[in-house]
């Protein structure tokens, strides 16, 4: 880009007036309520000499030698007669950067006037950072308006000359905007507007104006991003004694534009500590550049079979389209929401979503938010994120711990305002972020059913997915990752089956911690020898779970439900994944799926004559998903004992003794009709459970040789008795 163009003539005025204006002693360079800031005196006239001296291309060394220090890597531009390539005068970085932009934006000295002062003009600029905007408004004081101007903060009621009204949202101690900033700015906008004086308004990324007043005010202009021709004339001011560099030489170290549009205050002043104006562009570069994360790996790495795998797959593939201008932004989704128990990786695969895409990725949480402070602080800071994936888009933002914000309509009404306001906010935040382009949100929870309906529905969160403990080929992909090439990975992923990626990552971390104080080699070897060794009660718990499992496998067939997709076996627990059977919501449906719920209680009452508490326990249990199941039945569907009636959800501790009643006997029936059912088929029961014991793992394929010719039986009466049930 050349220097020639209008702003760089512009920009470099101004910068002439800030040099001016760092020698002119003043009491603040901050607004005060009570004064105005004033233009500064126009620096002294040029002479010819000086003018020329000023030029670019002028300089006072042979061009040969120039040649030659550049050849050297040196910048003879820089330097003054004596070899000397410090300014005599230092600039704060952050004020130069702040004049640039602005000069940038505005063009000319014409077009600044012709735009903002002219009578009745009301202007609005976004895009600052969260510091620049008291920094620009001064500076818009001090340097930009002509002689006879003022400049004030507030509206210019008894301005005594021409004044410009510069208004900005105020940022907390903590670099945030809260309510009280925006209902500041909103007041001092109003409080401008019924003045005849022209209007500025500055806003940063992330601000929220209120409907009705942003319906008033004009469409904003986007604050010029930083870029490389600005920054050269920067490290001409901070880094030569001529303010001239060599652009041959200080150019390939610099970052390119859309690196720099990222660049904040901190990395701009630890870049400038370097010596030269090139070890200086280097350095903007590397801080600049984003790190590479050893932990981080791409989907292909993780090798992913599961929903939420595909999903992100194809969000990366999306984006990498549109990125290419092969696809409209309209035409792709936008956002995905993961579920999953704690530890199965869900910020893992986000960050796998960023890396597979090659975009920054900007993670956030609801428990970071909270921690910043009050309600304030804390929407404050959610906006601040927010505007941040803006800044920096196409980039990822991933929010974790959705559900903690939970629901509007929750039952619970402590601190039911509070969480309102937040989910209010998001839902504002996350609105606004639909309408720009490049940006990929990406949710996280635990809970799904705990969330606000208004953050589930499709334009919020367009894709909802599952990601759910790994299957056994995902378990030695990732741990041949950690031994490469071991010959008994086969072994150590039999063991691991079952188990979420957190607990293998714990697992296998102790195991090399041991080896190396040890002293011994970190292999597979060496993991299996220290895993717990198996007792007789571990072997028979083992067993007890894998004929459960197939109980819920065998009976899920006989009753014709969707396949089951997968059993695992894992160390003290087991899983068995299907669909639902509830298909035209029918009464019979409802009693198939409790049925099958409650079919490994009965396959272990049927082998052992016990049952355990294996069917019982946390949300999402068997007995909780049958008496949710049987409960909406009498109470939401209209097909139990309330008839045509429509009670709501059960609040559990104030069930009735009658209503309890009712749930342990129609349960206790749907587990005889388990039994009935499993009782025929107990010899291939036994056997799919010795077989899962020794695969740990089995699919629908797998299954198919086992299940295909238990074909849908007529159903067996509900309420016939069976001998030998206890249904205490």
């Amino acid at each position: 880009m050349s220097n020639t163009q209008s702003w760089a003539h512009y920009a470099r005025d101004i910068l002439r007036r800030l040099r001016h204006a760092q020698t002119v002693v003043t009491n603040d360079d901050l607004f005060d309520e009570a004064k105005q800031i004033v233009p500064v005196e126009d620096p002294p006239a040029r002479n010819l000499l000086e003018a020329l001296n000023e030029l670019e291309e002028a300089q006072t060394r042979d061009s040969q030698e120039l040649v030659e220090l550049r050849e050297a890597g040196i910048d003879g531009f820089a330097m003054d007669e004596d070899g000397n390539d410090s300014p005599k005068q230092r600039l704060p970085a952050d004020k130069i950067l702040v004049c640039l932009q602005l000069a940038a934006t505005f063009g000319t000295h014409h077009g600044f006037c012709a735009q903002v002062l002219a009578p009745g003009a009301v202007n609005v600029i976004e895009g600052f950072k969260m510091n620049q905007m008291e920094t620009a408004a001064t500076q818009i004081g001090r340097l930009f308006l002509p002689e006879g101007w003022a400049a004030q903060t507030y509206a210019a009621k008894s301005a005594t000359s021409p004044a410009l009204q510069i208004i900005y949202p105020p940022v907390s101690s903590t670099g945030t905007l809260n309510h009280s900033s925006q209902r500041d700015l909103e007041r001092k906008v109003l409080s401008s507007l019924a003045q005849p004086h022209p209007l500025l308004v500055l806003l940063p990324d992330g601000l929220r104006l209120d409907p009705s007043l942003r319906h008033i005010l004009p469409s904003a202009q986007r604050l010029a991003a930083p870029n490389q021709e600005m920054m050269l004339m920067l490290l001409a001011q901070t880094h030569s004694a001529t303010r001239k560099v060599d652009r041959d030489v200080v150019y390939p170290f610099l970052p390119d534009d859309a690196a720099l549009k990222s660049l904040d205050t901190p990395i701009l002043l630890a870049s400038l500590r370097a010596p030269t104006a090139a070890s200086a562009a280097k350095q903007m570069s590397d801080l600049l550049r984003r790190p590479a994360d050893p932990n981080v790996i791409t989907l292909q790495d993780i090798n992913g079979s599961s929903p939420a795998h595909h999903a992100a797959q194809g969000l990366v593939d999306d984006l990498t389209a549109w990125h290419a201008g092969d696809t409209k932004w309209s035409d792709i989704p936008h956002s995905l929401l993961i579920s999953g128990e704690p530890g199965t990786g869900k910020s893992f695969l986000a960050r796998a979503i960023a890396a597979s895409a090659d975009v920054p990725l900007i993670q956030e949480s609801f428990g970071s938010w909270q921690a910043t402070g009050h309600l304030g602080d804390m929407l404050g800071a959610m906006s601040k994120s927010f505007a941040e994936a803006i800044s920096q888009k196409p980039c990822v933002l991933f929010v974790d711990e959705i559900d903690a914000s939970g629901s509007r309509d929750s039952a619970d009404k402590h601190s039911g305002n509070y969480r309102r306001n937040v989910i209010n906010h998001f839902l504002a935040e996350v609105d606004a972020l639909m309408r720009e382009e490049g940006v990929l949100l990406i949710g996280a929870c635990n809970h799904p059913g705990n969330l606000d309906p208004a953050i589930l529905r499709p334009g919020r969160f367009d894709q909802h997915a599952e990601l759910g403990r790994p299957p056994l080929a995902q378990v030695r992909h990732m741990i041949s990752r950690v031994l490469p090439g071991d010959t008994k990975l086969d072994a150590l992923a039999l063991e691991f089956a079952g188990q979420t990626p957190a607990v293998i990552d714990a697992q296998l971390r102790a195991a090399r911690s041991t080896a190396r104080r040890a002293g011994r080699r970190f292999d597979a070897a060496w993991v299996l020898a220290h895993m717990p060794a198996a007792t007789p009660q571990t072997n028979a718990r083992q067993r007890r779970i894998a004929l459960h499992e197939c109980g819920h496998a065998i009976a899920a067939a006989l009753l014709g439900a969707v396949p089951v997709t997968q059993m695992v076996l894992s160390n003290g627990t087991g899983q068995t994944h299907r669909s639902t059977v509830l298909h035209e919501g029918l009464f019979s449906e409802f009693e198939d799926e409790m049925t099958i719920l409650l079919s490994g209680r009965a396959a272990e009452r049927m082998v052992f004559g016990t049952v355990s508490a294996g069917a019982g326990g946390d949300e999402g249990s068997d007995l909780e998903q049958a008496t949710q199941l049987l409960l909406s039945c009498d109470r939401q569907a209209g097909l139990g004992i309330h008839g045509n009636s429509w009670l709501g959800k059960a609040d559990m501790p104030r069930l009735t003794q009658h209503d309890r009643d009712r749930l342990r006997v129609k349960l206790d029936k749907m587990e005889r009709r388990a039994l009935r059912l499993l009782e025929p088929h107990r010899e291939r029961l036994e056997r799919l459970a010795a077989h899962l014991l020794e695969v740990r793992e089995m699919n629908t394929e797998d299954l198919r040789p086992w299940l295909h010719d238990l074909i849908p039986t007529a159903h067996a009466p509900i309420d016939s008795p069976h001998a030998g049930f206890n249904s205490s």
